[in-house]
């Protein structure tokens, strides 16, 4: 679509509003608060209506500090093979770059860390979950354990199959407490 430029003076009629609400931006599909528990699964999320979602969460551990992993779900089954990942973060007591990777490995990590002081964030991108082909995950995250945090969090890889996914599973990645205090929100990219 050419993108059509408005002078002053000039009508936006509803055609036109129309026309670019209906090919970009984000589209909010669902949400969700976990209570206890250590998994929180989101059914029915991806369709084909999207080619790429963005999944954003954050949490707050009840007790201890912990990571939060993520697995792709098929008919409310949850992958666990074939995922391959790497992590870079930087440390933020020494500077040191701390780089991490999965090869075939049971999840996708975020590097999401909580620790009872702060609240972890990520902000994830997944391409294709719907469609015969690998799935793309990508991610940048918050470790908030203050001085034994890390900065800087990337996170990608790919789940290398050709299943057809239609939702997600996140996972208390070690340490104690719950995910009493996570929250999740997923969009679709409009396509055009």
């Amino acid at each position: 679509m050419a993108i059509k430029t408005f002078t002053t003076g000039e009508v936006l009629t509803a055609s036109d509003t129309n026309t670019y609400l209906a090919n970009s931006g984000l589209v909010y599909i669902t949400e969700g608060t976990a209570t206890s528990g250590s998994t929180f699964s989101v059914n029915n999320c991806f369709t084909s209506t999207y080619a790429s979602y963005l999944v954003q969460f954050s949490v707050i551990p009840t007790a201890g500090a912990y990571g939060i992993d993520v697995r792709l779900r098929a008919s409310g089954t949850d992958t666990s093979t074939g995922y391959y990942w790497g992590v870079t973060a930087i440390d933020v007591g020494t500077g040191a770059i701390n780089l991490t990777r999965g090869s075939n490995s049971t999840l996708f990590t975020t590097y999401a860390i909580a620790g009872t002081s702060g609240r972890a964030t990520c902000v994830m991108n997944i391409t294709n979950p719907q469609l015969a082909q690998y799935t793309s995950l990508t991610c940048q995250s918050t470790d908030s354990r203050g001085a034994s945090s890390y900065v800087g969090i990337n996170a990608g890889g790919q789940l290398a199959n050709n299943t057809q996914y239609d939702g997600i599973t996140f996972l208390l990645g070690g340490g104690s407490g719950t995910i009493s205090n996570f929250q999740v929100k997923i969009y679709g990219y409009r396509q055009a």
